[in-house]
């Protein structure tokens, strides 16, 4: 617990920072940072870190795409993407007696879909104003963070049902109810601060409750299905933790498993409803 409390003493004016350069390639740098780091831990925690040429082809393509939107980089991304499946071909052909297709599959679903993910969070940014962008964002990072840490507490405290032993088996029904309301609770009071900040610069604004509540919703359960894919694949690799570089929690994977998936929901809820 302590060591939870400290990272998230160092961790949480980092995020906010990062916030502050929202609207700049500060944002983005930070998205390449976790993402490189990301990719590295999956590619060690699957045992693909033997083959170097292979690990930093992964790594490098994965901090590469938060900035596919350049203009200068935009004309070529199906060109890139087609390069990096090119390379892992290669690496195919050469390790054919190591590496088999269902393992090139993998590094590909790691290096390319889970960046996309985390990068959706950029086509966010640049799909709406700042101030929207940014309040979008956040409400993203709540729906991962906050439910996760109502559940821990609920769990903790109330826990009694299993949700799924056999994946994680600290989870429970409990939990889940408890991190759903404090991702309601949270995303409700985000929105009042939103339109107070809002109206203090004399700009009204007008929040869509219902609409809130269905990306909540939906960001939250997503949040939870992408923790437990997390859970599957540690255990599968016969490991706890994807890394160490967050004391308390373990690695990025372990800390962004979640916002891998609700990023993207959210985006994709955001082209049909209005918050």
């Amino acid at each position: 617990m302590k060591q939870r409390l400290l990272t998230a003493a160092i961790g949480i004016p980092l995020f906010f920072v990062v916030l502050f350069f929202y609207a700049t390639p500060v944002f983005n740098g930070a998205l390449s940072l976790i993402l490189g780091i990301g990719v590295y831990e999956l590619l060690q925690t699957a045992q693909y870190g033997r083959k170097k040429v292979i690990t930093v082809t992964c790594v490098l393509f994965g901090v590469l795409l938060p900035w596919f939107e350049l203009p200068v980089l935009k004309p070529y991304r199906v060109i890139l993407l087609f390069l990096f499946a090119a390379v892992l071909m290669a690496a195919l052909l050469k390790w054919h007696d190591e590496i088999r297709m269902e393992q090139i599959s993998q590094l590909f679903f790691v290096s390319v879909v889970y960046p996309i993910a985390l990068t959706t969070l950029v086509y966010i940014r640049d799909s709406f104003d700042t101030a929207h962008g940014l309040f979008y964002t956040v409400l993203v990072f709540s729906c991962a963070w906050a439910a996760d840490a109502g559940a821990y507490f609920a769990g903790r405290f109330f826990g009694k049902h299993k949700m799924s032993p056999k994946i994680s088996p600290n989870k429970t029904i409990e939990g889940l109810i408890g991190g759903v309301i404090t991702s309601l609770l949270f995303a409700v009071a985000i929105s009042a601060a939103f339109s107070a900040i809002m109206a203090s610069q004399n700009v009204a604004v007008s929040i869509n409750y219902l609409s809130l509540l269905g990306a909540t919703l939906l960001g939250t359960m997503v949040g939870v299905f992408g923790d437990l894919v997390a859970s599957v694949m540690k255990r599968q690799n016969g490991i706890k933790d994807y890394g160490t570089i967050m004391p308390g929690h373990g690695g990025i994977v372990d800390r962004f498993d979640s916002v891998f998936f609700v990023a993207p929901a959210i985006f994709v809820w955001l082209q049909f409803f209005m918050i």
